[in-house]
Protein backbone atom coordinates (compact mmCIF):
# COMPACT_ATOMS: atom_id res chain seq x y z
CA UNK A 1 0.00 0.00 0.00
CA UNK A 2 1.51 3.29 -1.12
CA UNK A 3 0.22 6.22 0.88
CA UNK A 4 -1.30 9.06 -1.11
CA UNK A 5 -1.84 12.63 0.04
CA UNK A 6 -5.26 11.90 1.56
CA UNK A 7 -3.82 9.09 3.69
CA UNK A 8 -0.89 11.28 4.72
CA UNK A 9 -3.23 14.03 5.86
CA UNK A 10 -5.19 11.53 7.96
CA UNK A 11 -2.17 10.27 9.89
CA UNK A 12 -0.02 13.42 10.14
CA UNK A 13 0.05 15.74 13.17
CA UNK A 14 1.87 19.03 13.67
CA UNK A 15 1.49 20.17 10.04
CA UNK A 16 -0.72 23.01 8.84
CA UNK A 17 -0.58 21.72 5.27
CA UNK A 18 0.70 18.94 3.02
CA UNK A 19 1.17 19.61 -0.69
CA UNK A 20 2.36 17.48 -3.61
CA UNK A 21 4.62 19.22 -6.11
CA UNK A 22 7.79 18.42 -8.03
CA UNK A 23 7.15 14.74 -7.40
CA UNK A 24 7.35 15.07 -3.61
CA UNK A 25 5.13 15.62 -0.58
CA UNK A 26 5.95 18.91 1.17
CA UNK A 27 4.98 19.38 4.82
CA UNK A 28 4.60 22.75 6.55
CA UNK A 29 4.13 23.60 10.24
CA UNK A 30 3.38 27.28 9.51
CA UNK A 31 0.49 28.71 7.52
CA UNK A 32 0.90 31.49 4.96
CA UNK A 33 -0.04 34.21 7.43
CA UNK A 34 2.63 33.04 9.87
CA UNK A 35 5.26 32.80 7.15
CA UNK A 36 4.47 36.36 6.09
CA UNK A 37 5.31 37.81 9.52
CA UNK A 38 8.78 36.27 9.72
CA UNK A 39 11.77 36.12 7.39
CA UNK A 40 13.28 33.23 9.35
CA UNK A 41 14.34 30.35 7.04
CA UNK A 42 13.60 27.84 9.81
CA UNK A 43 9.90 28.07 8.88
CA UNK A 44 10.85 25.38 6.35
CA UNK A 45 11.87 22.92 9.07
CA UNK A 46 9.45 20.09 9.84
CA UNK A 47 10.10 20.22 13.60
CA UNK A 48 7.35 18.47 15.54
CA UNK A 49 5.66 16.96 12.49
CA UNK A 50 4.86 13.29 13.01
CA UNK A 51 2.87 10.46 11.50
CA UNK A 52 1.19 8.17 14.02
CA UNK A 53 -0.90 5.21 12.86
CA UNK A 54 -1.78 1.55 13.30
CA UNK A 55 -1.24 -0.96 10.54
CA UNK A 56 -0.72 -4.64 9.87
CA UNK A 57 2.05 -3.93 7.37
CA UNK A 58 5.08 -6.15 7.42
CA UNK A 59 7.55 -3.53 6.17
CA UNK A 60 7.83 0.22 5.83
CA UNK A 61 9.61 1.57 2.77
CA UNK A 62 10.48 5.22 3.02
CA UNK A 63 12.09 7.46 0.40
CA UNK A 64 12.87 11.04 1.42
CA UNK A 65 14.63 14.08 0.02
CA UNK A 66 16.58 16.45 2.28
CA UNK A 67 18.14 19.86 1.73
CA UNK A 68 19.64 22.49 4.03
CA UNK A 69 17.58 25.18 5.73
CA UNK A 70 20.65 27.41 5.83
CA UNK A 71 24.39 26.92 6.29
CA UNK A 72 24.14 26.24 10.04
CA UNK A 73 23.11 22.57 10.35
CA UNK A 74 23.19 19.61 7.95
CA UNK A 75 22.91 16.52 10.20
CA UNK A 76 19.51 14.81 10.31
CA UNK A 77 17.61 11.71 11.36
CA UNK A 78 14.11 10.63 10.36
CA UNK A 79 13.03 8.42 13.25
CA UNK A 80 10.83 5.32 13.17
CA UNK A 81 9.24 4.15 16.43
CA UNK A 82 7.27 0.90 16.66
CA UNK A 83 4.98 0.29 19.64
CA UNK A 84 6.85 2.94 21.61
CA UNK A 85 10.28 1.44 20.91
CA UNK A 86 12.87 3.12 18.68
CA UNK A 87 13.20 0.95 15.56
CA UNK A 88 15.71 2.91 13.50
CA UNK A 89 16.25 5.99 11.37
CA UNK A 90 17.16 7.26 8.01
CA UNK A 91 20.12 9.41 9.01
CA UNK A 92 23.33 10.93 7.69
CA UNK A 93 25.30 10.90 10.97
CA UNK A 94 26.17 7.82 12.96
CA UNK A 95 25.12 7.88 16.63
CA UNK A 96 28.63 6.74 17.57
CA UNK A 97 30.04 9.98 16.12
CA UNK A 98 27.81 12.28 18.17
CA UNK A 99 30.66 13.44 20.39
CA UNK A 100 32.30 16.81 20.77
CA UNK A 101 31.01 19.55 18.50
CA UNK A 102 29.28 17.22 16.04
CA UNK A 103 26.49 19.70 15.30
CA UNK A 104 28.57 22.15 13.28
CA UNK A 105 30.17 19.60 10.95
CA UNK A 106 29.02 19.17 7.34
CA UNK A 107 27.08 16.06 6.33
CA UNK A 108 25.68 14.93 2.95
CA UNK A 109 22.07 15.69 2.05
CA UNK A 110 19.80 14.72 -0.83
CA UNK A 111 18.01 11.43 -1.58
CA UNK A 112 17.78 8.76 1.13
CA UNK A 113 15.68 5.61 1.27
CA UNK A 114 15.44 2.71 3.67
CA UNK A 115 13.29 -0.27 4.60
CA UNK A 116 12.13 -0.99 8.16
CA UNK A 117 10.76 -4.28 9.46
CA UNK A 118 7.59 -3.70 11.47
CA UNK A 119 6.88 -7.19 12.79
CA UNK A 120 3.74 -9.31 12.57
CA UNK A 121 0.15 -8.36 13.29
CA UNK A 122 -1.01 -4.89 14.24
CA UNK A 123 1.59 -2.37 15.32
CA UNK A 124 1.52 1.30 16.26
CA UNK A 125 3.99 3.26 14.13
CA UNK A 126 5.32 6.74 14.75
CA UNK A 127 7.47 8.61 12.23
CA UNK A 128 9.21 11.73 13.51
CA UNK A 129 10.46 14.27 10.98
CA UNK A 130 13.89 15.92 11.27
CA UNK A 131 14.06 19.38 12.83
CA UNK A 132 17.39 20.39 11.33
CA UNK A 133 16.87 20.20 7.54
CA UNK A 134 14.09 20.56 4.97
CA UNK A 135 12.52 17.14 4.51
CA UNK A 136 10.13 15.97 1.79
CA UNK A 137 8.73 12.50 1.21
CA UNK A 138 9.13 11.08 -2.27
CA UNK A 139 7.45 7.76 -1.54
CA UNK A 140 6.10 5.89 1.46
CA UNK A 141 4.87 2.31 1.23
CA UNK A 142 3.43 -0.09 3.80
CA UNK A 143 4.22 -3.54 2.42
CA UNK A 144 1.42 -6.15 2.72
CA UNK A 145 -0.80 -3.73 4.64
CA UNK A 146 -4.55 -4.27 4.53
CA UNK A 147 -5.27 -1.10 6.50
CA UNK A 148 -3.77 2.03 8.03
CA UNK A 149 -5.64 3.99 10.68
CA UNK A 150 -4.64 7.21 12.46
CA UNK A 151 -3.88 7.19 16.18
CA UNK A 152 -5.42 10.20 17.91
CA UNK A 153 -4.09 11.78 21.07
CA UNK A 154 -6.55 13.78 23.16
CA UNK A 155 -4.15 16.53 24.25
CA UNK A 156 -2.07 19.10 22.39
CA UNK A 157 1.00 21.08 23.46
CA UNK A 158 1.76 24.27 21.53
CA UNK A 159 5.41 25.34 21.63
CA UNK A 160 6.92 28.74 20.94
CA UNK A 161 10.66 29.26 21.17
CA UNK A 162 14.04 29.33 19.49
CA UNK A 163 16.41 26.69 18.09
CA UNK A 164 16.47 24.72 21.35
CA UNK A 165 12.72 24.18 21.24
CA UNK A 166 12.95 23.53 17.49
CA UNK A 167 15.20 20.61 18.45
CA UNK A 168 18.83 21.65 18.00
CA UNK A 169 21.09 19.72 18.64
CA UNK A 170 19.60 16.32 19.19
CA UNK A 171 20.47 14.06 16.27
CA UNK A 172 17.21 12.17 16.75
CA UNK A 173 14.11 14.38 16.66
CA UNK A 174 12.31 11.85 18.88
CA UNK A 175 14.82 12.79 21.61
CA UNK A 176 14.21 16.56 21.63
CA UNK A 177 12.64 17.91 24.80
CA UNK A 178 9.50 19.01 22.95
CA UNK A 179 8.83 15.51 21.63
CA UNK A 180 9.85 13.76 24.86
CA UNK A 181 7.59 15.95 26.99
CA UNK A 182 4.62 15.55 24.66
CA UNK A 183 5.08 11.77 24.51
CA UNK A 184 5.19 11.54 28.29
CA UNK A 185 1.93 13.54 28.45
CA UNK A 186 0.21 11.59 25.67
CA UNK A 187 -0.05 14.81 23.67
CA UNK A 188 0.25 15.96 20.08
CA UNK A 189 2.82 18.63 19.21
CA UNK A 190 2.43 21.90 17.39
CA UNK A 191 5.93 23.36 17.23
CA UNK A 192 6.21 27.05 16.27
CA UNK A 193 9.83 27.40 17.44
CA UNK A 194 12.34 29.01 15.09
CA UNK A 195 16.11 28.90 15.30
CA UNK A 196 17.54 32.32 16.10
CA UNK A 197 14.20 33.70 17.29
CA UNK A 198 13.52 36.21 20.05
CA UNK A 199 10.15 37.02 21.62
CA UNK A 200 7.96 37.67 18.58
CA UNK A 201 4.66 39.49 19.23
CA UNK A 202 3.62 39.23 15.57
CA UNK A 203 3.77 35.42 15.48
CA UNK A 204 1.68 34.89 18.60
CA UNK A 205 -0.97 37.33 17.33
CA UNK A 206 -1.99 34.69 14.79
CA UNK A 207 -4.19 32.14 16.58
CA UNK A 208 -3.25 28.48 16.31
CA UNK A 209 -5.52 26.31 14.16
CA UNK A 210 -6.01 24.01 17.18
CA UNK A 211 -6.82 25.21 20.68
CA UNK A 212 -4.03 23.63 22.77
CA UNK A 213 -4.26 22.16 26.25
CA UNK A 214 -0.87 23.56 27.28
CA UNK A 215 1.53 26.15 25.91
CA UNK A 216 5.30 26.09 26.42
CA UNK A 217 7.23 29.28 25.63
CA UNK A 218 11.04 29.30 25.73
CA UNK A 219 12.77 32.43 24.45
CA UNK A 220 15.51 34.60 25.91
CA UNK A 221 18.89 33.16 25.00
CA UNK A 222 18.93 34.91 21.60
CA UNK A 223 17.39 38.04 23.11
CA UNK A 224 20.41 38.25 25.43
CA UNK A 225 22.72 38.36 22.41
CA UNK A 226 20.79 40.40 19.89
CA UNK A 227 18.54 43.03 21.50
CA UNK A 228 18.94 45.58 24.26
CA UNK A 229 17.03 45.37 27.53
CA UNK A 230 14.23 47.84 26.61
CA UNK A 231 13.61 45.90 23.39
CA UNK A 232 13.50 42.61 25.28
CA UNK A 233 10.89 44.00 27.66
CA UNK A 234 8.84 45.53 24.84
CA UNK A 235 8.86 42.31 22.81
CA UNK A 236 7.98 40.19 25.86
CA UNK A 237 5.10 42.50 26.75
CA UNK A 238 3.82 42.32 23.17
CA UNK A 239 4.06 38.54 23.29
CA UNK A 240 2.12 38.54 26.55
CA UNK A 241 -0.68 40.54 24.91
CA UNK A 242 -0.94 37.94 22.14
CA UNK A 243 -1.09 35.11 24.66
CA UNK A 244 -3.81 36.85 26.64
CA UNK A 245 -5.86 37.57 23.52
CA UNK A 246 -5.72 34.13 21.88
CA UNK A 247 -5.19 31.70 24.76
CA UNK A 248 -7.07 33.02 27.75
CA UNK A 249 -7.44 30.40 30.48
CA UNK A 250 -5.02 27.91 28.91
CA UNK A 251 -2.05 26.97 31.14
CA UNK A 252 1.05 28.72 29.80
CA UNK A 253 4.58 27.93 31.00
CA UNK A 254 7.28 30.50 30.25
CA UNK A 255 10.67 28.77 30.50
CA UNK A 256 13.62 31.08 31.04
CA UNK A 257 16.93 30.27 29.26
CA UNK A 258 18.85 27.14 30.13
CA UNK A 259 22.55 27.22 31.05
CA UNK A 260 25.01 27.97 28.28
CA UNK A 261 28.78 27.80 28.46
CA UNK A 262 29.28 31.55 27.96
CA UNK A 263 26.69 32.60 30.54
CA UNK A 264 29.25 34.58 32.56
CA UNK A 265 29.84 37.02 29.72
CA UNK A 266 28.03 40.33 29.31
CA UNK A 267 26.02 40.70 26.11
CA UNK A 268 23.78 43.34 24.56
CA UNK A 269 21.14 42.94 27.29
CA UNK A 270 23.73 42.88 30.07
CA UNK A 271 24.45 39.96 32.39
CA UNK A 272 22.74 36.64 31.64
CA UNK A 273 20.73 36.76 34.87
CA UNK A 274 18.89 39.89 33.70
CA UNK A 275 17.01 37.79 31.12
CA UNK A 276 15.29 35.59 33.71
CA UNK A 277 14.67 38.62 35.93
CA UNK A 278 12.99 40.58 33.13
CA UNK A 279 10.92 37.64 31.87
CA UNK A 280 9.70 37.01 35.42
CA UNK A 281 8.74 40.67 35.84
CA UNK A 282 6.75 40.68 32.59
CA UNK A 283 4.96 37.32 32.87
CA UNK A 284 4.95 36.62 36.61
CA UNK A 285 1.65 38.13 37.72
CA UNK A 286 -0.91 36.48 35.45
CA UNK A 287 -3.26 33.75 36.58
CA UNK A 288 -2.86 31.21 33.78
CA UNK A 289 0.89 31.86 33.29
CA UNK A 290 3.71 30.22 35.24
CA UNK A 291 7.34 31.24 34.88
CA UNK A 292 9.76 28.30 35.11
CA UNK A 293 13.45 28.90 35.80
CA UNK A 294 15.34 27.09 33.06
CA UNK A 295 18.91 27.63 34.19
CA UNK A 296 19.26 24.27 35.97
CA UNK A 297 16.98 22.13 33.79
CA UNK A 298 20.04 20.77 31.96
CA UNK A 299 23.19 20.02 34.00
CA UNK A 300 25.98 22.54 33.48
CA UNK A 301 28.17 20.18 31.45
CA UNK A 302 29.22 21.10 27.91
CA UNK A 303 29.32 17.38 27.03
CA UNK A 304 25.51 17.39 27.23
CA UNK A 305 25.39 19.92 24.40
CA UNK A 306 25.70 19.00 20.72
CA UNK A 307 27.71 22.13 19.98
CA UNK A 308 29.48 22.09 23.37
CA UNK A 309 27.86 25.44 24.06
CA UNK A 310 24.12 26.15 24.02
CA UNK A 311 22.10 23.45 22.20
CA UNK A 312 21.54 20.21 24.15
CA UNK A 313 22.34 16.81 22.71
CA UNK A 314 19.86 13.96 22.97
CA UNK A 315 21.15 13.19 26.46
CA UNK A 316 20.92 16.85 27.44
CA UNK A 317 17.32 16.94 26.23
CA UNK A 318 16.54 13.89 28.35
CA UNK A 319 17.39 15.96 31.43
CA UNK A 320 15.51 18.95 30.04
CA UNK A 321 12.27 17.05 29.42
CA UNK A 322 12.30 15.13 32.71
CA UNK A 323 13.15 18.14 34.85
CA UNK A 324 10.66 20.38 33.07
CA UNK A 325 7.89 17.83 33.49
CA UNK A 326 8.72 17.37 37.16
CA UNK A 327 8.69 21.14 37.65
CA UNK A 328 5.43 21.77 35.82
CA UNK A 329 3.42 18.63 36.47
CA UNK A 330 5.17 17.06 39.44
CA UNK A 331 6.31 14.14 37.28
CA UNK A 332 2.75 12.99 36.56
Amino acid sequence: MKLNIDRLREITTGATSIAFRDGMYHFSRFNDQEVNVTDNPNVRSCAGIQMVFKTDARLLRLHIYTQPINDIRSYFAFDVVVNGVFAGSIQNLSDSKCTGDYANQVYPLGDYQQEFALGNGENCIKLVFPHSVITCIKDIELVDATYVSPVRRNKTILYFGDSITQGYDSLHPAESYAVRLADSMGANIINKALGGAVFDPELVKIPCCVQPDYIIVAYGTNDWNSVDLPSLRMNAEGFLQGIEKNYSGIPVYIVTPIWRSDWKETKKCGEFSVIEKTITEVFGNHGNITVVSGFDLVPHDENLFGDMWVHPSGKGFEYYAENLKNTIFGGK
